[in-house]
């Protein structure tokens, strides 16, 4: 064969398309193995987890969330009440069953009586958001009253215990805002942000925590690329710039906010919710590329920007938006965390709808046409606290009509958070979504997200079942910083000792002694330093005395514990707790070792120490000597 004929050979249909396939082959197999090792799906066994076995530290606040539009009432003056009054295209309501949102829950009026109902749950505080159309009806033109009726609000809550947290903008606005053009004009910011300053001047002595807007990329995407919320648009580059003067009004209100006098001790923050976009196939390159594009444009780069002052919007042929502001760094003093779910995008080939978003078999769906996803929540919490600010969960819950899956919901949810927590992500709060039903937007009254439900014929509010889960949680005694359960003061409870010995004995049976529990772990470096110095000071020292010093090793099985002992070389007794249940009776499960329980001779707590510190140990000590006098 020439060489001729051999380049003919190379070029020949049958020769080339093995290769082209491979080339093809190579080029979408190595991106998606990469994609899927670096961003690994999280699904946990739910039937290995305990949801009930977990702590939230004492500090953690615990509240309920609404919005004015969904629950006051009489709103006939924003952009909302000519949205549900209006048809689309088709002579349709824009609203699911033609609903009004009309009185709502009339939470306007009944406000007191729902304080109440928070006081049930136990929570201390609550997050609602100002009506703008009330306060400023007509532009440059404040309403007293409506001040007055927040403000009286505010005092009201406090009297109770609860701490007012306000959000400036929840999707709402005047219906004059509205026809200057919103936010779709940068100019038009500044009567957001003389808004935002009347009504911090007047609430700022009753509220510590603000929230400028409420999900700016929601009211974005929903109302400028969706076009099922005002104004009902659907044009990416106005999307993009909508959200560019949103994020820079937000700038532009926190440094107006914090330059007012006794200002600089309030938090001032926005609310983001996070939605991910996961690929529906993880062999798809179609479905990464589009699942990033997704997430670029609605999380990433609006965090990016909050963090840095530039961000990027891009989607192929529809939006390519970049911001600039220095001004932006610096304003958060935390950051508000909207959760719901995930969505899983198909791609397709397809340029009039390149993506599409699927369902899987195996994800339990909520009313709201979503999957309950817990996984998600805790992977939310971790992208926001990239940031480096206190996060608040400002809202999480769900449509459940008959009740059915509320439970495991906020079992889940709460669980995802508190592995969030023993991350150490500094999580300051959680709201729930919502204290009760309310008007949800375009889908009417059909969705129930309340702990309460709402006769709307009558306005009597029901405790629903499914939010016994939420009350247990909140009113459950939280954790102290140190991760302890228990107060210096109280009678300490009871458990069975189980020594390696195999003895057995009560704590109860050793009243009238000075009791120390220590708990410690053979993989504890700090219990290691420690327990010479016990060994030294306290078992040998009163061994003849009536003080008795216990060892309880948290997690570990007997041979382990057993050469731990002889590793150390002390000698005083050892217990076992294998699951960590004694522990879990005086700490957070989730917390560390070591810590050392001082129990006088009635049995009560006088002494509580964490980690291995000098001045600590020696105040132990002395309280020790002088329980034997």
């Amino acid at each position: 064969m020439d060489e001729t004929e051999r380049i003919q050979n190379l070029r020949s249909p049958t020769k080339i398309f093995p290769i082209v396939i491979l080339a093809i082959g190579i080029l979408w197999i190595i991106p998606v193995t990469y994609l899927s090792f670096s961003n690994p799906e999280i699904e946990w066994n739910w039937e290995s987890i305990n949801t009930s076995d977990i702590h939230f530290p004492s500090s953690f606040a615990w509240g309920t969330a609404t919005a004015a539009h969904q629950v006051e009432g009489n709103n006939t003056n924003n952009n909302w009440y000519q949205w549900e009054h209006s048809v689309d295209e088709n002579n349709i309501s824009r609203i699911h069953n033609n609903d009004k949102s009309g009185m709502a829950a009339d939470h306007w009026n009944r406000y007191p009586e729902d304080i109440k109902l928070m006081k049930e749950l136990g929570v201390d505080h609550y997050r609602f958001s100002v009506e703008w159309s009330k306060i400023e009806p007509e532009n440059d033109v404040f309403n007293q009253n409506a001040l007055s009726h927040y403000q009286q609000l505010c005092k009201a809550l406090i009297k109770e215990g609860i701490t007012p947290v306000v959000t400036l903008h929840h999707f709402t606005h005047p219906i004059w805002f509205e026809e200057l053009g919103a936010f779709e004009n940068a100019e038009n910011t500044k009567h957001f942000i003389e808004f935002s300053e009347i009504v911090f001047n007047y609430l700022q002595d009753l509220v510590p925590i603000w929230c400028t807007f409420n999900e700016p990329s929601v009211f974005v995407a929903q109302g400028y690329f969706n076009g099922i919320f005002p104004p009902g648009k659907k044009d990416p580059a106005m999307a993009g710039q909508v959200l560019e003067n949103m994020l820079n009004a937000h700038v532009e209100v926190y440094h107006k906010l914090k330059s007012l006098p006794n200002a600089k001790n309030k938090q001032i923050g926005l609310v983001k919710n996070i939605f991910q976009f996961d690929p529906y196939r993880r062999w798809h390159i179609l479905d990464w590329t589009f699942s990033k594009l997704l997430n670029d444009i609605y999380t990433n780069e609006p965090l990016r920007f909050l963090k840095t002052g530039e961000s990027s919007f891009y989607l192929p042929g529809m939006v390519n938006n970049k911001i600039s502001n220095p001004k932006a760094v610096g304003t958060l003093d935390f950051i508000g965390l909207n959760y719901y779910s995930i969505m899983h995008v198909k791609g397709r080939l397809n340029p009039k709808e390149p993506f599409i978003f699927e369902k899987r078999e195996q994800d339990v769906q909520t009313d709201m046409d979503y999957a309950m996803h817990p996984e998600g929540f805790y992977r939310a919490l971790h992208t926001i606290s990239d940031l480096n600010v206190p996060i608040y969960v400002t809202e999480n819950g769900l449509a459940d009509r008959h009740d059915h899956i509320r439970p495991t919901f906020i079992k889940r949810y709460l669980y995802a958070m508190n592995r969030a927590l023993r991350d150490r992500l500094d999580i300051r709060g959680y709201f729930y979504w919502s204290l009760m039903d309310n008007f949800e937007w375009a889908e009417g009254y059909n969705m129930k997200f309340g702990l309460y439900h709402v006769d709307f014929n009558t306005q009597e509010r029901t405790l629903r079942k499914g939010s016994v889960p939420f009350i247990e949680m909140v009113n459950k005694r939280g954790a102290d910083e140190r991760g302890y359960i228990v107060s210096v003061g109280e009678i300490a409870p009871d458990f069975e000792i189980v020594y390696t010995t195999g003895k057995k004995e009560m704590l109860s049976d050793l009243r009238g002694k000075v009791v120390v529990l220590q708990f410690t772990a053979s993989w504890c470096s700090v219990c290691r330093i420690e327990m010479p110095h016990l060994e030294k000071d306290i078992y040998q020292k009163y061994k003849n005395e009536d003080v008795v010093l216990i060892g309880i090793d948290r997690d570990e099985p007997l041979e382990t514990v057993i050469k731990f002992q002889k590793d150390i070389g002390t000698t005083y007794p050892l217990a076992l707790d294998p699951g960590a249940e004694i522990f879990g009776i005086f700490a957070d499960k989730n917390a560390g070792v070591t810590r050392n329980i001082v129990i006088d001779q009635n049995g009560k707590i006088v002494f509580l120490t964490r980690l291995f510190e000098e001045k600590e140990y020696k105040e132990m000590l002395r309280v020790i000597e002088g329980l034997l006098k």
